[in-house]
């Protein structure tokens, strides 16, 4: 089943009682990670905040949070009925993972509304929280679609990986050389010499987060799996500053460059990891020096929750 785009995603949540609207104040400072948290562990809703403190007006004034947070949602998002047997789900993964129908390229799309290039680029402008309390900073990059391009096959790969920001235009990552899709990527550039393009996508089809998590073989492009499941082709539009494509109806792309240079590299943790501990010190990183933001107008932030507390300690009595 495909969605235009994060929005009537979001219209499909809203229709089904999946989405909660928040219109309360919150603080994007440890509040809003900690209010997500309590949701998830209850199986709430996904929550769009609308009232985000210190970003009441301005460039991006709502995020979005919890959308694949329960098996429902992700039901939903696949095209079934949110009571579907596990076993119905993990049958129809298994076979579109080994689908393609390659994207298509469009002149320009909704993505384009915006342009941000050399001093107007300022990732602050986003609410992007600080999710964890023990968190090293403001992570922007937890629900993205990291897009990268093996500069021999030229094939395209999303992942998703974590991102803190660093400087207004400056992003640490936990990029790992010969680690995962894109860190194969980073060591061929570093071979020739270059630095790595980079896109990421904040924000449209659900399918889009989802397969960006999953084990899709090295050297096959998401947007063909996406396509597959999709029922129809995934329409992308050129960058501005890079030479990838990327979602026309995305909500915010953010194009730059990662250089193998420890010297150009930034500290990055702690981060609040999935098994329920912080990982890290700060640790020097490869760092994503931005070159251009592009974003719809009135965007969604979207990110998510990754980690969560330990489990409290059993008292004896």
């Amino acid at each position: 089943m495909a969605f235009t785009d994060l929005r009537e995603w979001l219209g499909r949540l809203d229709k089904d009682g999946e989405l909660r609207r928040i219109t309360a104040e919150v603080d994007w400072d440890r509040e809003l990670g900690a209010i997500a948290r309590r949701v998830l562990e209850k199986k709430g809703p996904a929550l769009l905040f609308e009232n985000i403190k210190g970003y009441k007006t301005g460039r991006c004034t709502k995020l979005v949070t919890g959308v694949l947070g329960d098996r429902r949602r992700l039901a939903l998002a696949l095209g079934f009925p949110k009571d579907v047997p596990n076993r119905e789900l993990v049958q129809y993964v298994m076979q579109k993972n080994r689908e393609k129908t390659p994207p298509v390229i469009v002149r320009t799309g909704p993505v384009k509304e915006h342009i941000l290039r050399g001093d107007r680029i300022d990732q602050t402008e986003f609410p992007v929280p600080k999710w964890h309390f023990k968190e090293g900073g403001r992570y922007i990059h937890t629900f993205s679609a990291i897009v990268t391009r093996d500069p021999d096959t030229r094939a395209m790969n999303a992942g998703i990986y974590r991102g803190m920001i660093g400087k207004r235009d400056t992003t640490p990552m936990l990029l790992i050389k010969g680690g995962q899709h894109w860190g194969q990527h980073f060591v061929k550039y570093s071979e020739r010499g270059q630095p790595m393009p980079v896109a990421c996508v904040i924000g449209w089809d659900p399918i889009m987060p989802f397969l960006a998590g999953s084990p899709i073989p090295a050297g096959v492009s998401e947007w063909d799996v996406m396509g597959a499941y999709r029922g129809e082709p995934a329409e992308l539009v050129r960058c501005e500053s890079v030479d990838l494509e990327v979602p026309a109806t995305a909500e915010i792309v953010i194009e730059g460059v990662i250089h193998d240079d420890p010297a150009r590299w930034e500290l990055e943790g702690p981060f609040g990891e999935f098994t329920g501990y912080v990982s890290d010190v700060p640790t020097p990183r490869p760092t994503m020096e931005i070159t251009c933001i592009t974003h719809r107008t009135d965007p969604i932030f979207q990110g998510c929750l990754r980690g969560h507390c330990p489990a409290p300690t059993a008292r004896t009595a």
